[in-house]
């Protein structure tokens, strides 16, 4: 098996130990004693785990020393861009956010003092790259469990939930407050302040802003227009509003409700729609994984006169900004100064595959179990054809295994990296390595023919799709509702469940014929001649 020596390379004492000396340092070491010292501890064990890594994917396609070469490389090459270049950093704060939850990865020519590391993952190769092969037994199946799962664990776990979302908080009009805005438009953004002429875009830090806690006014939950008292604005999360109490609305707090009779009677001028709510929620996971719907609410307006009509300002907390435009357009907007890297943008009611991160590793586990009732029912009908209890028995205990290990896995995700408990690209990567671990095994079973073992895994993988489908219809708003959407996945996927367990007996019909341990050396036992490989 042509990547047996990169599973070695990962499972190898060195990247074992540079994994978990990752994960200490990046979720108590950096929290304990931050500085220099726990900074570049993250960098020298990355590079001495990420070879490893990659050469589990470059194995498929390489010879093993250049397969090792190419990973050793494209490390160094990598990390050296990102350190060096501003373009390398923003590529990579891209990439590690998709996978990773909103992250910023800042270029620091200091960091290449740890290069010296790809050198000790060299070593590694060059030790597992003499030891004997693998044999194809149980053992080897464990390892494959074991080492795989959890160098992807270190990858999308690394780097601790902070401790804060950052949100805006209050929007103020010309002459409020303690500073002197002129005729800016101010925001407060945690102990920050920031203005901007237009109240859309061009924000700047406001030096001359007071230190500690700004806001020393309640915030404002109603407002009316200038020389008008009777049109008045107000917002849906308020000020102080405890929204497991009285949410208005249906619990959606992105909303503003308009009257022109001076409050006698109220209409909502704005709002999230109540189907796409959660899933707007969803993708503003706070610290510490717990959801607060009051930190993504309309907690704050302004409505000031302008040219031609009024404007209409709401902060919506961790969402941005809500703006009315003098034709009663409303939008939501991001708030962004590059100069200080404030990025607080609106969550989109659709994006196909966003938030859906713990169905995606349902998914995973629904498919991995699938593919064990899928063996299991192969593995019944052959040993009523054939004496081979030995090696169906142990591809069964080593999915079971995989199985209990992907939920330790998912339990230790979900605890490191609390705030991507919807961030699909993490758990898109723990599911598809769980999953094609499951298959692998499957497949270098030496009972069953390998093409009627492929076609179990293949039912087996159509019935985890087979639940997400509907997750990713509601992504982009088909259906609108997410029960609907997991009502239906569940369904689908119980249809799909018959499919492998027809799958499995037919696969199971004609298995390859192997004499079973327990009875070689009888007298009168001999192989069958029917024996044949995949």
């Amino acid at each position: 098996m042509r990547t047996g020596v990169f599973l070695r390379w990962v499972a190898h004492p060195l990247t074992v130990g540079a994994t978990a000396v990752l994960l200490l340092n990046d979720h108590v070491l950096k929290q304990a004693w931050p500085g220099v010292v726990t900074g570049k501890l993250s960098d020298v064990a990355g590079l001495v785990m990420a070879p490893p890594a990659l050469g589990l994917l470059f194995g498929l396609l390489l010879a093993h020393r250049i397969g090792a070469a190419a990973a050793v490389l494209l490390t160094g090459v990598g990390f050296s861009l990102v350190k060096l270049t501003p373009a390398g950093a923003e590529v990579a704060s891209a990439a590690w956010s998709v996978v990773n939850g909103p992250s910023v990865i800042l270029a620091d020519p200091s960091d290449l003092f740890a290069l010296p590391a790809l050198g000790l993952a060299w070593w590694a190769w060059c030790q597992v790259a003499v030891a004997p092969p693998l044999p194809d037994s149980l053992a080897f199946r464990l390892r494959v469990i074991l080492a795989v799962p959890f160098t992807v664990l270190a990858i999308t776990a690394t780097s601790a939930p902070g401790d804060t979302l950052p949100s805006v908080d209050s929007v103020r009009g010309p002459g409020e407050g303690d500073v002197e805005k002129g005729a800016q438009v101010v925001i407060e953004v945690g102990w920050q302040v920031y203005g901007s002429r237009s109240g859309v875009d061009d924000w700047t830090l406001l030096s001359d802003a007071p230190s500690g806690p700004l806001s020393t006014r309640q915030r404002q939950i109603e407002a009316c227009v200038p020389h008008d008292a009777g049109h008045c604005y107000r917002v849906h999360g308020g000020s102080g509003l405890n929204p497991r109490e009285s949410p208005p609305h249906s619990g959606r707090l992105l909303g503003v409700d308009e009257t022109i009779d001076a409050g006698q009677t109220w209409h909502t001028a704005w709002e999230v729609p109540a189907g796409r709510w959660p899933f707007v929620l969803r993708q503003h996971p706070t610290p510490g994984g717990v959801t607060r719907d009051d930190e993504v609410a309309s907690v704050d307006i302004l409505v000031r006169a302008v040219p031609g009509g009024h404007e209409v300002m709401v902060a919506n907390g961790a969402d941005g900004l809500a703006v009315r435009s003098i034709d009663g357009a409303w939008r939501r907007v991001p708030v962004v100064d590059a100069a200080t890297g404030l990025d607080i943008r609106p969550a989109p009611l659709i994006a196909f595959g966003r938030a859906i991160g713990d169905d995606i590793i349902k998914a995973g586990l629904i498919t991995l179990l699938a593919l064990l009732i899928g063996m299991s029912v192969a593995a019944g009908r052959a040993r009523a054809r054939a004496r081979i209890g030995f090696g169906l028995t142990a591809v069964l205990v080593s999915l079971g295994v995989l199985v209990l290990v992907a939920m330790l896995i998912i339990g230790m995700v979900g605890f490191l990296r609390a705030t991507s408990r919807t961030s699909t690209g993490t758990w898109l990567a723990i599911a598809l390595c769980l999953v094609g671990t499951g298959t692998v095994l499957t497949l270098t079973q030496r009972v069953l023919l390998r093409s009627r073992a492929a076609m179990v895994a293949a039912a087996a993988v159509l019935t985890g799709l087979a639940f997400v489908g509907p997750m990713l219809g509601w992504t982009v708003g088909y259906p609108q509702e997410r029960g609907s959407a997991i009502g239906l996945g569940l369904i689908v996927a119980v249809v799909s469940l018959f499919v492998v367990v027809t799958v499995g007996w037919w696969a199971g019909r004609d298995p390859i014929q192997r004499l079973d341990p327990a009875v070689k050396g009888r007298p009168g036992a001999r192989a069958d001649t029917n024996e044949h490989s995949p």
